[in-house]
């Protein structure tokens, strides 16, 4: 099972303070990770293309679309 923790701001005290012990932990256990994420990394170029690609179509041929509650009435709640 993995677990992750989120510190949106690590400029506070409070947040070094707790990064600081978590990178100590880290050096005793080995199950336990720290990695820093950006943001804005978390996707790649083409797959940032084919979603911008989409919303834009989306916006175009919005009558084309059919909301989630319609979908699940007609498959899911059958």
């Amino acid at each position: 099972m993995t677990y992750n923790i989120k510190i949106t701001n690590d400029n506070s005290p409070q947040a070094k303070s707790l990064l600081l012990m978590l990178q100590t932990f880290a050096m005793d256990y080995n199950f336990l990770q720290i990695e820093k994420e950006d943001e804005d990394d978390n996707l790649s170029d083409e797959l940032k293309e084919e979603l911008d690609f989409r919303y834009e179509h989306f916006l175009e041929h919005g009558n084309e679309y059919k909301d989630w509650e319609t979908i699940k009435h007609k498959y899911v709640l059958q």
